[in-house]
């Protein structure tokens, strides 16, 4: 019986360690680089939404994943609304940080 490399199993949970699933309270987060829309909300903290995969991903995908997780861990925190530079189109990188804000009633 051939022997499967154990590079992919143990890849694996690397892999979903980095993912951020996206739920109901996640996926009505709103992103955003423009700091107008987040001024009469109330500040609820600091986020960052950085991956060790980071560096290794091509720059689309790592953008797609650090918006997942600035959402997911905005959502956790109880907001509804993400100030970051990520939010812009043209994001480089390298910060993957925002600030969590609750906005309505």
């Amino acid at each position: 019986m051939p022997r499967l490399p154990l590079l992919p199993a143990l890849a694996l949970p690397l892999l979903l360690g980095a993912c951020a699933i996206p739920t109901a309270r996640s996926n009505i987060v709103v992103l955003t680089d423009n700091k107008s829309v987040v001024e009469p909300c109330t500040k609820l903290g600091e986020i960052d939404g950085a991956s060790e995969l980071h560096a290794v991903l091509i720059l689309d995908k790592a953008r797609d994943a650090a918006l997942a997780r600035l959402k997911t861990r905005a959502a956790d925190m109880g907001g509804t609304h993400v100030l970051s530079s990520v939010a812009d189109i043209k994001w480089k990188g390298p910060s993957t940080t925002g600030t969590v804000y609750k906005c309505g009633a």
